[in-house]
């Protein structure tokens, strides 16, 4: 033979350094241990960069707060992400008070590619928000898939980084005409007719069909294998193509827990969330008020009133005591919360924390309620895969996902209330 073993070794290596370096755990909204944690308004007063907190696998979402005023100067938004970025520090689009945040495209891109999702929160404890109408409620959509979703426009603040969708954190302003908003978004993105599940369900049997199709290419400049065809379909090192457009995109929300919550309940019946984020704190019916805890309401919310049948509920929870005025409890309470949902409530999706940044300084408290969660995942619901056993690359998953939809996506488109405590808290 022409190579000798040395080499053949060498080249296995090599193959298989590929493989690990591209195979990721891909996002899965079906499971019921994710883990959603807020960045973006330093509540530490010490927040990192956001790939900081993408470095092990605890993290699942990433939901970046906030975007906080929907119709600002030159009729643009405005996006606030603390010490990071904002308007003052790095500017703005010329004409408007959107800030261009160009310099976080890497970082959203680095977590993406690590398998995590990340969307963009609107609203917030001092958002500017709301509509008049439904038509307004569909411009805006329009304007938030150009700017950061699928779409294209001359100023992304984002850069090439395109987002995996939308949280809405609704604390004020009118509660009408958010369905209108999110049922645009679904129409842009070709999901009309899709919830997570079923989308990913068609992508699968899309992907079983053709992938005795896909051909391989070689980077010749480079000397480097790609393994990425010509119809975007990858195998098992395909290096991950994050800026890809042809993806699902999560809507999610963040309503308050008393039942229905005053600004976003409504939209909650009409429009089809994948996910809603229960804020168990700073309220009545929060974690330190076990007697008034309310997840079993939210839980008949998502079997019999909600627009989507699959909708997943989590239990949203401080990342320490001085992440919200009240409801804060430690990990230990938190997981017997957590194994009672995991074993009592199909609806039950994993846990939100508010926020990164504390989360991570409280002595890891968002890997301390990760483990415990995946922990119990595994003795109560057996058939759920263990996560070690669910790894796959994401971009095949997402690249084959597109194959399902309409190729359109890059082109324009046309209750009590909680304690507020400091700016842009949750």
């Amino acid at each position: 033979m022409a190579l000798n073993m040395r080499g053949v070794l060498s080249l296995a290596c090599f193959i298989l350094t590929l493989g690990l370096v591209e195979r990721v755990v891909s996002f899965d909204l079906a499971r019921n241990d994710n883990l959603a944690v807020y960045w973006g308004q330093d509540s530490s007063g010490d927040q990192k960069r956001l790939s900081f907190y993408c470095q092990d696998s605890t993290i699942d979402v990433f939901p970046i707060a906030f975007l906080y005023i929907f119709r600002g100067a030159g009729g643009e938004p405005v996006i606030d992400f603390a010490n990071i970025c904002n308007q003052w520090d790095q500017g703005t689009f010329p004409g408007t008070d959107l800030a261009n945040c160009t310099i976080m495209a890497q970082d959203i891109k680095t977590c993406q590619a690590a398998g995590k999702l990340v969307t963009l929160s609107l609203g917030g404890a001092t958002g500017q928000v709301g509509f008049s109408s439904d038509s307004q409620a569909s411009s805006f959509a329009d304007q938030v898939w150009n700017l950061f979703l699928g779409g294209e426009s001359d100023i992304r603040p984002f850069g090439d980084a395109v987002l995996d969708g939308v949280d809405l954190d609704i604390e004020s302003g009118t509660p009408a005409h958010y369905a209108a908003f999110v049922n645009r978004i679904r129409s842009n993105a070709g999901e009309a007719k899709f919830n997570a599940t079923t989308f990913a369900l068609n992508a699968t049997a899309h992907a079983n069909t053709t992938h005795a199709n896909t051909t391989h290419s070689h980077d010749q400049e480079h000397g480097r294998a790609n393994a990425t065809t010509s119809h975007g379909k990858t195998n098992d090192t395909t290096v991950i193509d994050v800026t890809n457009k042809n993806k699902y995109y999560y809507i999610t929300a963040a309503p308050q827990c008393p039942y229905p919550d005053a600004y976003i309940g409504a939209a909650l019946n009409q429009a089809p969330f994948d996910a809603v984020y229960v804020q168990f704190y700073n309220n009545y019916c929060g974690l330190d008020q076990p007697s008034d805890y309310n997840f079993a309401t939210w839980d008949n919310w998502a079997k019999t009133k909600s627009a989507n049948p699959n909708v997943k509920v989590y239990i949203g929870a401080p990342g320490s005591s001085d992440s919200a005025g009240q409801g804060y409890v430690g990990v230990d309470t938190l997981s017997n919360y957590v194994s009672s949902a995991q074993a009592k409530y199909s609806s039950f999706g994993g846990v939100m924390l508010w926020d990164a940044s504390t989360a991570h300084k409280n002595g890891r408290f968002d890997l301390g309620i990760k483990t415990a969660m995946t922990t119990s995942a595994l003795r109560i619901t057996p058939e759920q895969k263990p996560r070690n056993a669910t790894t796959t690359t994401a971009a095949a998953s997402s690249t084959h996902a597109s194959a399902t939809r309409k190729h359109s996506s890059t082109a324009k488109a046309g209750a009590t209330p909680r304690v507020n405590s400091r700016v842009f808290r949750l």
